[in-house]
Order: C-alpha cells, then sequence, then structure tokens
C-alpha cells in the first residue's frame, strides 16, 4: 500500500488535489460514466497515471486539462471551484 503524502509534500510537489477533491472527481466521472481511459487517451498518459493524480500521488497539467474538458469546464480551476459549491463551468 502506497504511504500517504503530507499536506506540506504535497504543495511542495505542486500537488493541489485533495483527498476529499479526488473524491469528488471520482464521483463526476463516475456520475457521467467516463472512464479512465477515457481521460487517459485525452491526456496521452496512462490509466494509472489518471488514478494517481486523482488520489493527489501525482501532478500533471496535461491531466489536469483533459479532465476540465472532458468533464466540461473551462478550466481545471472552474472544476476545482465547482467541487467546493461554487458553480464555475457548465456541468
Amino acid at each position: 500500500m502506497a504511504r500517504k503524502l503530507s499536506r506540506a509534500r504535497r504543495k511542495a510537489m505542486g500537488i493541489t488535489i485533495t483527498p476529499r477533491k479526488g473524491c469528488w472527481i471520482k464521483y463526476q466521472l463516475n456520475l457521467r460514466k467516463i472512464p479512465y481511459k477515457t481521460i487517459a487517451q485525452r491526456a496521452g498518459v496512462s490509466e494509472n497515471m489518471i488514478a494517481q493524480f486523482i488520489t493527489g500521488r501525482k501532478n500533471s497539467d496535461k491531466v489536469r486539462r483533459a479532465l476540465a474538458e472532458t468533464l466540461g469546464y473551462p478550466s481545471f480551476e472552474a472544476l476545482i471551484a465547482a467541487s467546493r459549491g461554487h458553480d464555475g463551468g457548465t456541468a
């Protein structure tokens, strides 16, 4: 089992996904029946990379863009704002 990264370590690595945000993104993908494979193909990365991004273990601008685009948000920041209850997109 992978060791959980501390908040300070995630911040130092530039990772902004918290477990709560990742859970919300995963919920949105499941709600729309969008598999990780779809996001991975759009971003040009592996499905494992998508899983690691959503759980906050990896960071990738390509994955950020692919997630926002696939879920119908103009940017990843808008997607994150929607996860906090501030609708910043069309989804």
